[in-house]
């Protein structure tokens, strides 16, 4: 498959003046409340993305539209096979290099990201905005959040058992781009999947996964053909949600 149909919806949380999110469709930056739909030809690579902006961070409105408009500048100058996280250091780096200006010190965005090259799928993310594969009524994670939580799984100090009960605190993030040159820990997740026929992918800031959990993504998502984002946006509010909201879902067309 090399024609995807994506779609996206993004819209301010509850009590906020601005939308601190920022939606890469291809190659347009856009931010504020956005409904946006359309085709992409994956014979050469297309990128979406969302960048959410750390809120207790400087200007975060910015933070997340200029991490965008960095990433996509760099995108333009890749080659269709480039590995993805050297690139993200790089990108890293632009974003370090704003804090130059006081103005922009201490700014912070989470990202989640996709290469459509074919029916290849490759993810990236950093920090806590999510990639999920939507398939057989599932919502299966293809991202990892950037969290204390997953960090102390990773060295054996937690399991997942007892994740269950484990405080909010230790969802915190560990890890997201920041213009702070003394922030030196900096990671990208990156993964790619063979999208097969019936599969979608799901791209979310944590306006969507704050409020739902996997299953009730999954159903909310479960009929491809009538799947209305302003619908799931509702439903995000009454669980509960507040926070800023953005998806992308991306479908392959036979």
């Amino acid at each position: 498959m090399t024609n995807f149909q994506f779609t996206a919806f993004s819209q301010r949380g509850r009590g906020k003046s601005r939308n601190e999110d920022a939606v890469l469709l291809d190659n347009q930056v856009y931010q504020g409340s956005i409904r946006e739909g359309g085709m992409a030809d994956t014979a050469r690579p297309r990128y979406f993305a969302i960048a959410d902006g750390v809120a207790i961070g400087t200007l975060p409105r910015v933070a997340s539209r200029r991490l965008l408009e960095i990433l996509r500048d760099h995108l333009a100058s890749a080659s269709a096979t480039e590995l993805l996280p050297p690139l993200l250091h790089r990108v890293q780096q632009d974003y370090v290099a704003l804090s130059a200006n006081p103005r922009f010190h201490g700014m912070a965005s989470t990202l989640v990201g996709v290469r459509l090259l074919g029916s290849a799928v490759t993810i990236f993310n950093v920090g806590d905005s999510r990639a999920y594969l939507l398939a057989d009524g599932r919502a299966d994670l293809l991202s990892r959040d950037h969290s204390l939580l997953n960090d102390l799984m990773d060295d054996g100090e937690i399991t997942v058992e007892q994740t269950k009960d484990a405080a909010s605190i230790l969802q915190g993030l560990t890890c997201q781009f920041i213009a702070d040159a003394e922030c030196a820990d900096f990671r990208v997740n990156s993964a790619t999947h063979e999208l097969q026929p019936g599969e979608r992918i799901l791209l979310c800031s944590d306006g969507l996964n704050e409020a739902l959990d996997d299953a009730q993504i999954a159903a909310l998502f479960a009929n491809e053909s009538e799947t209305d984002l302003a619908e799931i946006f509702k439903a995000a509010r009454r669980a509960g949600g507040s926070d800023d909201f953005s998806v992308i879902v991306l479908a392959g067309e036979n």
